[in-house]
Parts: structure tokens; C-alpha cells; sequence
């Protein structure tokens, strides 16, 4: 109740400084959650030269989901020289010490990413490094079959993934899409509030009730005042929100069930080496942040919301501008 009232009992012009405060916080909010996502989303769908001594790797290779080591074992069967990793628009690899007519970093799949399946990306990569076909495409799994020429792909050779993974790469980038679509549509949404607010009227088919887009003429919608504006507002940065915190979920949820998926794998290696499984989370580090961010903006434009509410007495200082029968101030904008 405190606050209400203290809101309410703000002077006029102390109102307006306030709200024009706090939708500047929420635009630099909205600007700095989206370059975060941004930066997650465009993470290891680019390959960098080397120079020097230096061989190719993926564009900002830390910010990988989830990495792990494959393929090619070194000559003591001690490690594996490959490193694979997993990011939220591509799959890709580094091979460093690969021999010198054989790439040493590529990506084998990216953006919508639809029909990877993890299996189907390794079994490229193979194809990329020349290994022998017998030592990766291998029968499936029997009683009666010999066992994978590659220790890495015999590993792989079970019924748990005998379509594939199941880890859909393709619903991590939709989600990290959508929330990028959906806070870049709030900067444009709030440039048409100010220059062209009639373009923000409902054109839903269905569920008109349930829109936050102004109804009526383009006149009527011109006339609205910033508390309908607001409402407008609040609901779209809510929403903006809410797919920057799915995101963010999906892609922690997803990374710990892959980590998982490939501990079963790492049990069934010979002893003495390791795939490394491991999770990066600078990558999630960054999605909540820019969920937190978000969530701060949608704060703010619901204070600002508050603010704009008539205070008493304000149609009182307006009779002054009373239309004669009609008893509407002329000049007045409502918030009904």
C-alpha cells in the first residue's frame, strides 16, 4: 500500500521525469539482453583462420554448451585428439594437431539444425578427417556383429542411440531465436508508440480479447494516453521476458541431459581414456543475465505504468478545459 500512495502523491512534472527515466532504463535493458543472446546465438557458427603457429578454431569456442573429446585416439590410447562442441546454433570441431592435408576445425552443422542428431554430425566429421568407413560406420549393435574398428564409435554403438541422440538442437535454437525476434520487436514496437502509434492496432483474426494492442480508429489510438501505452508495453516486455527465461532453461536442461547421455558412453571406453565430457556455462551464464536484465525492463515499464495512473483530484484541476455538454476535457487525454 506504501507504495501506491507514494506514487500517486508524486507531483506532475516529478512524474513525468520518473517515467521517462525508467523507459530509458528498460530500453538499455533491452539492448543489453538482446547483445548477450545475440552473442550466444552467433557462438561457433564461424571458423577463424590461424596464423602462425596457430591452427583454425571456432568463433568463440569457450562459449560452447557442451564439449567433449573423440574420434581420433592419440598412439598411447590415452586421450582423444578431437575436441567436439556443442553450441546453441551449431555443432562443431578442432582437430590441432591434425595432419597437414586434414582440416583442423569445421562445423558440421548449424542454425535450425532439423535433422542433427549428434550420431550423424560425428559420422561427418569422420568423413571430413578421412578416417577408414569400417572404423565409424559400423553395424548396428547384435551379439553377433565384430566390434567397431574405433573405440570412440564403438562406444556409440548401442540401442540407446541407434536414431540419434535425443537432443534436439534444432528446439534450442528456436528458443534463443524467438527470444531475439521477440526483444528486437520491443525496440521497434516502442519507435512506432512514438512516430506511428496508429500501426500498433489489433489486426488479430482470433482472440482480439486476449490482445494488448489498442482497438478503434486511427484517430482514437493517436489520442491514447501513456498509461494505455504502457499496458501495451508491459505486456510485451513481460512476454519478452518470459522467452529469454525458456531459453535460458532449455539450454541448462539440455546441456546437464547431454553430459549425462555421454557419461553412459564414457563407461562403456576402455580404460585410461576419457571423452572429458564437460559443461561450459558461460554460456547459460550469459542467457540468465540477460533473462535478469529483461526482467528488470518489464519492471520497470510496470512502475512506469503505475505512474502514469490519473491521481486524485486530476480531473478536478482540468475543469478548466470542460466541452461544454459533454463534460470530456478538451484537450485531455484518458487512460479509459
Amino acid at each position: 500500500m506504501a507504495l501506491p500512495m507514494m506514487l500517486s502523491s508524486l507531483a506532475r512534472p516529478t512524474r513525468k521525469g520518473i517515467s521517462d527515466g525508467l523507459l530509458i532504463l528498460a530500453m538499455i535493458g533491452g539492448v543489453i539482453s538482446f547483445i548477450l543472446a545475440f552473442i550466444v546465438f552467433i557462438a561457433g557458427t564461424t571458423i577463424i583462420p590461424g596464423s602462425g603457429d596457430k591452427p583454425d578454431h571456432l568463433f568463440w569456442k569457450p562459449l560452447a554448451l557442451v564439449t567433449f573429446d573423440g574420434l581420433v585416439p592419440n598412439n598411447d590410447t590415452s586421450k582423444f585428439m578431437v575436441q567436439l562442441n556443442w553450441y546453441a546454433s551449431s555443432f562443431g570441431w578442432e582437430y590441432p594437431n591434425a595432419p597437414k592435408n586434414l582440416p583442423k576445425a569445421g562445423i558440421t552443422s548449424s542454425g535450425l539444425r532439423w535433422s542433427s542428431n549428434i550420431v550423424n554430425d560425428l559420422h561427418q566429421i569422420a568423413r571430413d578427417l578421412n578416417l577408414p568407413q569400417d572404423t565409424w560406420d559400423c553395424p548396428k549393435f547384435g551379439a553377433y556383429e565384430d566390434p567397431c574398428g574405433n573405440i570412440f564409435f564403438e562406444a556409440w554403438r548401442t540401442y540407446m542411440v541407434h536414431n540419434g541422440l535425443p537432443i534436439s538442437s534444432w528446439l534450442l535454437w528456436v528458443m534463443v531465436t524467438s527470444a531475439l525476434v521477440l526483444g528486437s520487436w520491443t525496440m521497434v514496437q516502442e519507435w512506432m508508440i512514438q512516430k506511428r502509434p496508429h500501426w500498433m492496432r489489433c489486426r488479430c483474426i482470433i482472440g482480439k480479447r486476449w490482445c494488448p494492442c489498442p482497438k478503434g480508429t486511427k484517430e482514437e489510438i493517436e489520442n491514447h494516453d501513456d498509461f494505455v501505452w504502457d499496458k501495451v508495453r508491459l505486456s510485451y516486455w513481460a512476454l519478452s521476458a518470459a522467452y529469454f527465461g525458456i531459453a535460458a532453461t532449455h539450454a541448462c536442461i539440455t546441456s546437464v541431459f547431454f553430459v549425462k547421455f555421454l557419461g553412459f558412453f564414457e563407461e562403456r571406453l576402455p580404460e585410461g581414456i576419457s571423452m572429458r565430457p564437460r559443461r561450459r556455462i558461460a554460456s547459460e551464464v550469459l542467457l540468465w543475465v540477460a533473462f535478469g536484465i529483461r526482467c528488470f525492463s518489464a519492471l520497470c515499464i510496470a512502475i512506469r505504468w503505475k505512474l502514469s495512473r490519473r491521481p486524485k483530484g486530476w480531473l478536478d484541476g482540468q475543469s478548466v478545459g470542460l466541452d461544454g455538454d459533454s463534460g470530456r476535457p478538451g484537450d485531455a487525454r484518458y487512460t479509459d
